[in-house]
């Protein structure tokens, strides 16, 4: 069997399991079995190019595993997410493109708040949000510590320190944490990072919100420091789980989706978590936790801003709070500083 026959026989065969992008998903699933570091030109160029028996038997288990609706990340191993790749399994979600805007958002609050740092990739992305988060360029920049909540693959925290890497501004991170509830997802999380080099520079925490937010994270927090935190935790409501495409509710892991009754179980908890920790801070302002500003950035349902607004709103007086759109328009990111 020669390449052109093996798309054909596979774009066949997964358009008869109503697989919406079956041209694609053969090739890329066709250059994986065929150990090809090459883009989709090379198959058109090489149609006559033929299949030895071993990497027929692969293709053809590679698309099976489609035809059941399995997602070509998790087959091929390999999500790319911010230009950079991943390794993703079925212990992960698999990122998407709209949770790319978190790591906007922080190179954003980063430039601002750091002497106006280049970052020309968020600059071409960012026409749909508000003014720049408030401080002069002349202030003096402070140190920042990064925590990464439901961290997963650890996309969201490792394309901000690449991109930071890139331009030689890492130096303003002091600390850098990645937390998940899965001890599956920290292992996966650590095979990222080793990739590019990270894996001394982040501390992993395995636990639920409590320990991600332990007072001993915050003792070397100081009153110049400011403290970014990015969740993408589950938001999907019961309802919604059940209604959800193959591809998603049979392979993503639950417990990264489902999000309670109105899929605000755990935004909330992590907003009442933050909430007491101010109050602590407030208070007494003790060694435990006192830093100069706290950043909070979580994506969500579109329907489920003007809740959580509300909430954080209710929590934190002073909270300036701005909405992010996805590329399709959609309410996705909601972005609030404390």
């Amino acid at each position: 069997m020669n390449v052109k026959q093996a798309l054909k026989n596979a774009f066949i065969g997964l358009k008869q399991k109503n697989i919406p992008s079956a041209n694609l998903d053969a090739e890329v699933l066709l250059l994986k079995a065929l150990n090809k570091n090459k883009d989709k030109s090379w198959l058109y160029i090489n149609t006559n190019y033929e299949l030895n028996k071993n990497k027929e038997k692969l293709f053809n288990n590679f698309i099976s595993q489609r035809k059941k609706h399995k997602p070509v990340a998790y087959i091929i191993n390999r999500k790319e997410f911010y230009g950079y790749d991943f390794y993703v399994d079925e212990n992960v979600l698999i990122p998407r493109p709209e949770t790319e805007l978190i790591v906007d958002e922080v190179l954003e609050i980063l430039e601002n708040k750091s002497n106006k740092l280049s970052f020309t990739r968020f600059k071409r992305r960012r026409t749909n949000v508000c003014s720049p988060l408030f401080e002069t360029p002349s202030e003096k920049p402070a140190s920042f510590t990064l925590i990464d909540i439901g961290t997963g693959s650890g996309c969201i925290i490792i394309s901000i320190l690449n991109e930071l890497t890139k331009n030689k501004k890492d130096k303003i991170i002091k600390s850098v944490f990645a937390n998940d509830i899965s001890k599956e997802a920290i292992k996966i999380t650590k095979i990222n990072a080793k990739k590019y080099n990270l894996e001394k520079k982040i501390k992993f925490i395995n636990g639920d919100l409590e320990k991600a937010l332990d007072k001993k994270i915050f003792s070397t927090v100081n009153n110049f420091d400011q403290v970014i935190i990015t969740a993408n935790l589950p938001y999907i409501k019961s309802s919604d789980y059940k209604t959800l495409q193959p591809n998603v509710k049979n392979y993503e892991p639950a417990t990264a989706l489902k999000g309670g009754e109105y899929g605000l179980d755990h935004i909330e908890k992590l907003i009442d978590l933050i909430s007491e920790l101010l109050r602590r801070r407030t208070n007494a302002c003790s060694p435990s936790f006192c830093c100069k500003k706290i950043f909070i950035i979580l994506e969500a349902n579109p329907g489920q801003m003007n809740k959580i607004t509300a909430i954080l709103n209710k929590k934190f007086t002073n909270a300036n709070i701005k909405i992010i759109k996805d590329l399709n328009g959609k309410k996705r990111i909601i972005s609030a500083t404390i």
